[in-house]
């Protein structure tokens, strides 16, 4: 699947599920579940290199700031809702993770079954199992790593946002 169908879908789904953030995943299964099965294996593939995409420390640091910590986990749930966001925040937020103070606050910034959706949707179609590329899991993080303190000066509007600096 092409970047530009990839981000028309998200925006798509982002556009149907309104203001509740937490049925975006079922509404992309569902967008998803209308394709043929190699368009949604296309879909899992260009989803894997945007998680790679925003596997960097600066990322991190914004999750930590809007989530109130964040563990390795947490990272990954947080680019998935980043993904969910589309294209403007996602691509915003890779060149400047400081331009997530501009969202609204939120009690979470993670949508975990948003990463879930293609796979589920494919073994519904009756596909068999998605391929997925494992290495998204391990990947090293890119840039520098930081420590809490460090947060303020390297993501000053996130810090004020989220510490009340």
């Amino acid at each position: 699947m092409n970047e530009q169908k990839f981000w028309q879908l998200v925006e798509t789904v982002k556009k149907e599920s309104g203001t509740n953030i937490d049925s975006r995943p079922v509404v992309l299964q569902k967008r998803l579940f209308s394709l043929e099965p190699e368009e949604i294996q296309g879909f899992q593939q260009r989803y894997e290199t945007l998680l790679l995409e925003a596997n960097s420390w600066n990322l991190w640091g914004a999750a930590y700031l809007m989530n109130g910590g964040c563990s390795d986990d947490g990272f990954k749930y947080f680019r998935d809702w980043l993904i969910s966001e589309g294209k403007e925040t996602f691509k915003g937020a890779i060149a400047n993770p400081d331009s997530l103070a501009t969202i609204a606050r939120r009690e979470y910034f993670e949508l975990e079954s948003f990463g879930y959706a293609a796979l589920k949707a494919y073994a519904a179609k009756g596909a068999g199992e998605l391929e997925r590329d494992f290495k998204v899991e391990y990947a090293v993080t890119m840039g520098e790593e930081w420590d809490e303190s460090d947060l303020p000066g390297l993501l000053p509007a996130l810090a004020a946002k989220y510490l009340g600096n």
